[in-house]
Order: structure tokens, then sequence, then C-alpha cells
């Protein structure tokens, strides 16, 4: 479990990089990625595959995830665009570079907290789930100034905000931002728990199917 992404073969790797990619997919198309609790909080778990994408095969496997969850959200924002900020998401500096940035984040975090001794990886897991989606969050703001500075505050101005800076516009959605970075926290370390329960029941059964065999040969010797 300690050398979880080294251990996965490079079919492994694809399958899994397919199932999550495949998962950003449908929970983009169903909207079940996107979760509204209030008129004030809504959160996003399209983040999620991606973690978990980099930290279980890799940076490049991340990378790709990221693509997808970048082109889900430009072809979305192209096709039914609902919040304000979508026409902005129909460039791909702004929707794809950030989410394939995230894959990036995520892997170096997880990789940095790996080397400090006897750290688990449920909880190593879940603090690159809460980081990496925060930064997430301050990226996709940060290509938007960066890039579509004009058209961000013409998007201000039309809710009435005009004049709110980009830290500004971090501080109004800090409700959301700190329940999408808390939601990643709790599945990625669920992921790894599971993995790691998995594994040790995996163990415990085969190391008894080796004593189950050697006493059959013991038996056998003795008839």
């Amino acid at each position: 479990m300690n050398q979880t992404n080294k251990n996965l073969t490079r079919n492994k790797k694809l399958t899994l990089t397919g199932a999550l990619s495949a998962l950003v997919i449908v929970l983009t198309l169903t909207n079940l990625g996107f979760i509204s609790f209030s008129p004030v909080v809504s959160i996003t778990i399209l983040q999620i595959p991606v973690i978990l994408a980099a930290t279980l095969a890799g940076l490049p496997e991340g990378i790709f995830v990221g693509f997808i969850m970048g082109l889900m959200s430009l072809i979305k924002a192209a096709m039914s665009p609902t919040g304000i900020l979508d026409p902005l998401f129909v460039y791909p500096w702004n929707s794809v570079l950030p989410r394939m940035l995230l894959g990036v984040v995520a892997w170096a975090v997880f990789k940095l907290l790996d080397l400090i001794p006897r750290m688990p990886k449920a909880i190593n897991a879940a603090i690159t789930g809460f980081v990496a989606t925060f930064c997430h969050t301050l990226m996709v703001y940060g290509c938007i100034f960066l890039f579509d500075g004009a058209g961000m505050r013409t998007a201000l101005e039309s809710i009435g905000m005009a004049g709110v800076g980009y830290f500004g516009v971090v501080g109004v959605g800090i409700v959301s931002e700190m329940a999408e970075a808390a939601s990643s926290l709790i599945v990625c370390a669920a992921v790894y728990a599971g993995l790691y329960f998995g594994s040790k029941k995996k163990s415990k059964l085969s190391k008894e199917m080796v004593l189950d065999a050697k006493d059959s040969e013991k038996s056998e010797n003795i008839d």
C-alpha cells in the first residue's frame, strides 16, 4: 500500500484512467457532479476523479483526467450555459488549462506528503484532496482574471459586484470552496482507507491459502 501507484501495471493504470475519465463524463452529463445545498452554497465533485487519478496512477494519468474534466466543462458551457461565468469557460485556457494543472498539483502534494515518515496513505490522500481542490478554485479564477479580465468584470457588474477583484471573488465564494475541499477530503480518505483494508484482507486470505496448501501437502506425505 505504501507504493500504490508503483504497483499498478500499465494495463491497470489505463483501466483506472479510463474508468475515472468515464466517471467525469457521466457526472457532467447527468449533472450529478454538481450539488446545491442552498442558493448560496453549491459545490462540484468533478475534481475528485482527477485527484484520485493523479495519486493512484500517476502524473500523466492525472493530467489526462484533468483534460477530460476541462473538456467537458468547455462543452457544457458552450451547449447549455447556466451560470454567469459559463460564457468564459468556452475558452480552453479557462476551462481545460486549470483542470490539467489540478492533476499536477494533486500529484505534487501527494508526493511531498509521501516523504513524511509513517504518514498514513489515507491521511495523505485526505490532505491532498483538500489542498488540491482549494488550489483548483484559485487556478480557475486566476486563469479567468489573467486571460479574460474584461469578461470577468462584465460578469461581476451584472450581479452588482462591480470593482470586486480576484481575492474578493475568492472571499465571496469561500463557503462553497471549503465545502468542495471538504468533500474531496472525505472521499479521497475513504477510497484510500478502503484500499488499505482491502489489501490487508487480501493479504490475510493469501496467507491462509498458503497455510492450507502446506497442511494439505503434509497430510499427503504422511499418507
